[in-house]
């Protein structure tokens, strides 16, 4: 979890300020954590299972297209994690983006990390969630059901 927060942190130097001007019902089986200094929303399960949203002001330099390519690179290349897939996502309220699933090993135990990026105006949001490989399964209708309802205001 260190890269997907240097990732947030790195984009969100990056490109400026950071605000917040979005809607995220917490998933399912999960809490909201408060006083999160590098996310603008972050909720976990008992076990650990982490989703996350980031929003990035003053993006305007980059459509989803430059930050999903620029996130792949950094995963695959710098971190070393996996490309599983690569897909397009829309949510019930009309918001386009894109999906990047990767996955890895820690151990024996396999994990799997998705980075959902939207655009917006001059915003990107950048939407993680992550786990191990079990829980991510278990709770992947939970994930998407939260990713559907994400909503820009």
């Amino acid at each position: 979890m260190k890269i997907l927060t240097s990732l947030s942190l790195g984009l969100c130097l990056a490109l400026s300020a950071c605000g917040s001007s979005f809607k995220q019902p917490t998933p399912d089986g999960f809490v909201k954590l408060k006083n999160q200094h590098h996310y603008d929303y972050r909720a976990v399960t008992a076990d650990g299972l982490v989703y996350s949203v980031k929003e990035i002001s003053d993006a305007a330099k980059g459509d989803t297209a430059f930050w999903a390519k620029a996130v792949e690179n950094k995963m695959r290349i710098q971190a070393g994690y996996a490309l599983i897939k690569k897909q397009q996502v829309t949510t019930t309220s009309g918001l386009e983006g894109t999906q990047i699933q990767f996955g890895f090993d820690r151990g024996k135990t396999p994990h799997l990390y998705y980075v959902t990026l939207f655009t917006k105006s001059d915003s990107i949001f950048v939407i993680e969630s992550g786990g191990t490989k079990d829980l991510m399964e278990a709770h992947s209708s939970d994930l998407e059901r939260a990713l559907q309802s994400f909503r820009v205001n």
